[in-house]
């Protein structure tokens, strides 16, 4: 039987597993079953074990769901005649309207080849610069490591005695990213005086086995990352570089503790526990508006990490496993005007590579965009919203079926080749294959199946901070006049926007839609029990929603799982045009009962 040593690519952990069979054939035989076992091997991580979402890579990549034909304007057609349809009506606005009218949003499903391919069609097919990678969790993320050079920060003093770990992590990795809890609850359990700081708002997956909670506001993680930063610059009297040690040295306890909600005395007893560490771990793990300001989390995280005197290592957990990669390949690009282009109306041809846009991020901005007369082209993999809204829709290979590079973190590359990928369904093209066809239908031919980026360097004393410090602050303050405040939960059982996730079985039986988290006191003036339904409105929107109550959400906040449109949408549209981010943090929101019907 043919077996596959391979890697999940659901998440930035990029797992090693193992498939067997696969092999299609006209007869149906046990080779031709595919199913999915854990790496063993010394050398695997996280001792092989998989999370259940990793479990079912089999049926995912064999799933019913799954595209397998092209359809121009909702009718079944083929892929000559879909990629035709896309050229022509793409030369029609590249001639009328001009190079500009024409845009590129990519995804983190790309290998960084394809990616690179995607800028090459831009500029050598197209002829513009707009194209850019949508993936709000990880973007800030991306941005804040490379504009932050922190090679200076070092230890402040000697590795402290003994074996004693320290685990520090901002958000709820636990969730996002299941199989760190092996290791991270192997050090937390394995020896006296171990300890694991968990900084977020609500009693998290992660949070549960804490020794200390640090529990802030919502959106007060980067709060709570700069005042544990300060505490141990402090203690230890380490430098910290540039803009970042004015930014701790300027920041005052009293405005630390308004914006992150904790006291001084905790956050200084937190970093006294790592300064005292043989081995400090630290993680920063960013969804969807989770963190007010994960850039400036990440880099205070960071630089505390750097001047513990114990064994350090800090991980930034990324959502989506190629987003590093895709980024990597738009260096040199301008980021910042696609998106505001779009909004504005001035995009009038779309193409939707290795994203699921209407998953993503279902803001009104962007329903209006592709609603109105905007030809859009989308590769996708199942038939999801965007696929519904686009005009030629062509079926997409996942990245486990795709030969090519992916970076699933800073410091690992992996690459894909033919002896560890598995088939894809017939009638299922690579992202490559159709920039390939439609560059082949306008007139230029596209050689090479593309190549990797430049490895991209760190820069900067990181003198974006006291800016976004003081933008981050003020955000904050809009939420202090709100009187319950909606917060962005992990839910295990999904990953990232939830657009492949929700097509495994197993997901649609035990989460099959959003729910609402809110607190006993809550639902006590509500009048509502577990189960019923309640409305949730914010400036981004309104939506209905299922009560659970729980006594791991505390008072003034309430929680929605992210990873369904119908969440994602009550997040406003704010697009930071400098950067050309979006900026998404907890917004105020209010609840009511939803009006029963007689």
């Amino acid at each position: 039987m043919r077996e596959i040593k391979a890697n999940c690519s659901f998440c930035s952990l990029a797992c090693p597993l193992i498939f067997r069979g696969g092999k299609r054939g006209p007869v149906f035989t046990g080779e031709a079953l595919l199913s999915v076992d854990w790496d063993k091997s010394e050398e695997s991580e996280y001792e092989g074990s998989l999370c259940a979402r990793g479990n079912a890579a089999a049926s995912f990549v064999s799933s019913p769901d799954r595209l397998n034909y092209p359809f121009v304007l909702g009718e079944r057609t083929d892929f000559e005649a879909a990629v035709k349809e896309a050229a022509s009506e793409l030369s029609s606005i590249r001639e009328k309207e001009g190079s500009d009218s024409i845009g590129i949003l990519l995804g983190g499903d790309l290998t960084e080849e394809e990616a690179s391919m995607a800028v090459r069609f831009a500029r050598e097919v197209l002829e513009t610069d707009n194209i850019m990678m949508l993936a709000p969790d990880d973007t800030p993320l991306l941005r804040g490591w490379y504009q932050s050079e922190l090679s200076s920060v070092k230890p402040s003093g000697p590795k402290p005695e003994g074996n004693r770990s320290a685990t520090l992590i901002v958000g709820d990795t636990f969730a996002d990213h299941p199989c760190t809890a092996r290791s991270v609850l192997e050090d937390r359990y394995g020896g006296r005086g171990n300890e694991l700081i968990v900084v977020s708002p609500n009693v998290t997956n992660t949070a549960w086995f804490a020794t200390r909670h640090i529990q802030c506001n919502p959106g007060g993680e980067a709060a709570a990352a700069v005042g544990l930063l300060k505490a141990a610059a402090e203690k230890s009297g380490a430098d910290l570089p540039g803009e970042l040690g004015k930014l701790v040295n300027g920041a005052g306890w009293n405005e630390i503790e308004r914006l992150c909600g904790v006291k001084s005395d905790i956050l200084i007893e937190a970093a006294e526990t790592m300064l005292g560490a043989a081995r400090v771990n630290t993680y920063i793990s960013n969804l969807f508006g989770r963190i007010g300001a994960p850039a400036l989390a990440q880099a205070a995280a960071e630089a505390l990490t750097g001047i513990c005197p114990g064994d350090s290592q800090f991980t930034t957990q990324l959502v989506q496993q190629n987003t590093l990669g895709v980024y990597s390949a738009l260096q040199g690009v301008d980021r910042k005007k696609m998106l505001a282009r779009l909004v504005e109306g001035k995009i009038k041809g779309l193409i939707i590579l290795g994203l699921d846009l209407m998953s993503e991020y279902p803001a009104p901005a962007i329903e209006k965009a592709i609603r109105e007369d905007t030809f859009t082209l989308a590769t996708q993999i199942f038939r999801s919203t965007t696929a519904e809204r686009a005009n030629v829709v062509i079926p997409a290979a996942s990245l486990s079926e795709k030969k090519g590079t992916v970076r699933p973190g800073f410091d690992r590359e992996i690459v894909r080749d033919e002896g560890s990928i598995i088939n894809p369904p017939g009638g299922v093209y690579t992202d490559a294959e159709v920039l390939q066809a439609l560059s082949a239908a306008m007139g230029r031919e596209l050689a090479g199946e593309g190549s990797t980026s430049a490895a991209m360097r760190r820069s900067g004393q990181i003198e974006w901070v006291s800016g976004e410090w003081s933008e981050y602050s003020a955000s904050m303050k809009t939420l202090d006049g709100a009187d319950i405040v909606l917060i962005p939960l992990s839910d295990p059982v999904h990953v990232g926007n939830g657009s492949l996730s929700s097509h495994f079985s197993w997901s649609r039986r035990t989460s099959p839609e959003p729910v609402l988290v809110i607190p006993a006191g809550l639902a006590r003036e509500l009048g509502i029990s577990e189960g019923e339904k309640a409305v949730a409105r914010t400036e981004g929107g309104s939506s209905s929603f299922k009560v659970k109550i729980s006594d791991r959400i505390r008072e003034g906040t309430v929680g929605v799982y992210i990873h369904y449109p119908t969440a994602r949408k009550l997040f406003p549209w704010k697009l930071n045009s400098e950067r050309g981010e979006l900026e998404l943090m907890p917004v105020g929101v209010t609840v009511s009962a939803e009006e029963k019907k007689s």
